[in-house]
């Protein structure tokens, strides 16, 4: 039985030892796991200010920490909740800035068809001007109307051809903003995207991370338990052992006496 308990004690032992390297492993990779999210903490920050703040302040405060995995993974929900924001303030300035393209082509279409008609009104007028100076018709004064409304027709065609040429200036100028707006959106839903993927990688890694951690914490709490009874069997088997050889001592004693006595 001494030897069962002492092969069971050392059994317990080099299991205990291999739970012991697993804490270790996960340990390691914990640290690994923890220089991911703080590599993860100076990406995020070189796009949001207020986390660069946020980094800045912490390790003013703590120069050889890292940022646990709670603070990232708020930091990252923060920054995600901000690009949110943004992004519906990209869209409502978009909404405007097509609202605004939309006018101005609306705009330009009423001034072009303005235009056209005071085209339309005034070639006749000329014509008719031209007509009656060929026939020889006594119409001065009529000519002179006709001419003096053709010069104000042609100088409003000129305002209108100057309001056409900067209402189409402004419009191409809403345009490139729109695509610029557009582009941006496209950027920021990427980006998005990307550090949604990974914040859900970081929390399934973490996840498994700690669960591994409590399962190995709690093997080594039985394992320290069954070596612990292991033990007390041990020193209880050790005195039996050691009563046993004082017993043995003390008969072989008195059988030499006796033998002593026969001799």
């Amino acid at each position: 039985e001494f030897a069962s308990i002492t092969k069971e004690l050392t059994q317990a032992r080099e299991a205990l030892l291999e739970r012991d390297e697993e804490i270790a492993e996960l340990k390691a990779e914990r640290n690994n796991t923890r220089l991911l999210l703080e590599h993860l903490e100076c990406l995020v920050s070189r796009h949001e200010r207020s986390l660069r703040m946020t980094v800045v302040k912490r390790q003013s405060v703590a120069p050889s920490g890292v940022s646990s995995e709670v603070e990232v993974l708020k930091a990252l929900k923060s920054l995600f909740e901000h690009h949110k924001a943004l992004d519906e303030k990209v869209r409502e300035r978009l909404r405007i800035s097509l609202e605004k393209n939309s006018a101005l082509e609306e705009e330009l279409t009423t001034t072009k068809d303005e235009l056209q008609h005071y085209k339309t009104s005034t070639i006749p007028a000329i014509e008719n001007g031209e007509i009656s100076n060929k026939n020889g018709i006594n119409k001065e004064k009529v000519n002179g109307d006709t001419a003096q409304e053709a010069i104000e027709n042609a100088a409003k065609i000129h305002e209108l051809q100057i309001i056409i040429e900067k209402q189409t200036s402004e419009l191409s100028q809403w345009q490139r903003r729109v695509s610029d707006l557009n582009n941006k959106i496209s950027e920021i839903d990427e980006n998005l995207s990307k550090n949604q993927k990974e914040l859900v990688k970081s929390q399934e890694h973490c996840s498994k991370l700690q669960r591994d951690l409590r399962e190995n914490v709690a093997q080594k709490e039985d394992q320290e338990e069954r070596i612990a009874t292991l033990e007390k069997r041990y020193l209880s088997a050790q005195r039996e052992s050691t009563s046993l050889h004082d017993l043995n001592e003390k008969l072989e004693q008195e059988l030499r006496h006796k033998e002593a006595q026969l001799k």
